[in-house]
């Protein structure tokens, strides 16, 4: 039997910079590896193929918004849009 990989924990990126595909690719990875998922367990907890969601994890073009937000969301990672009128 083949021992598992450990998965390599990524620190959280600076959640504070201003939102863009490479500070959501960067949180999602960072996440998943502090839940300690290897890629195909955690595409499959979030209902996307591993290809998919490396594409994500990369910040690569050609990704499903829906793709996105479904592994944002099995990944407890929050989007929302702010009542702009506060600005």
């Amino acid at each position: 039997m083949k021992k598992a990989k450990q998965v390599k924990v990524l620190n959280t990126p600076n959640l504070d910079n201003e939102i863009s595909l490479k500070l959501i690719a960067s949180a999602i990875k960072a996440r998943r590896t502090q839940l300690g998922l290897d890629i195909h367990t955690a595409s499959m907890l979030c209902g996307v193929s591993v290809v998919t969601l490396s594409k994500i994890e990369k910040a690569s073009n050609g990704v499903r918004f829906e793709s996105v937000l479904k592994v944002l969301k099995a990944h407890g990672i929050e989007c929302k849009i702010v009542n702009w009128s506060r600005f």
